[in-house]
């Protein structure tokens, strides 16, 4: 299981993944639907997604939660 995080921009996100106490940069992750379909679709069931609370946060969480075991929507304050 990893536990994979998402930094949202307008245009990008940020992606990141905590594995056996390490972070790991996955890399800029296009937030247009399809592409962020195509990256959701390569993680595991059993994985954790965190998405960073902005506008479109709720959308990006719908696109992901289909492939991940859950999805939560942080606001890091």
């Amino acid at each position: 299981m990893l536990i994979i995080g998402l930094d949202i921009h307008r245009a990008f996100a940020e992606a990141v993944a905590w594995e056996e106490g390490r972070l790991r940069r996955l890399g800029r992750v296009d937030m247009r639907r399809d592409l962020l379909a195509a990256f959701a679709a390569k993680l595991s069931p059993n994985d954790v997604g965190v998405i960073e609370a902005t506008g479109n946060a709720t959308s990006a969480a719908a696109v992901v939660a289909p492939h991940v075991k859950k999805v939560g929507i942080a606001k890091p304050k």
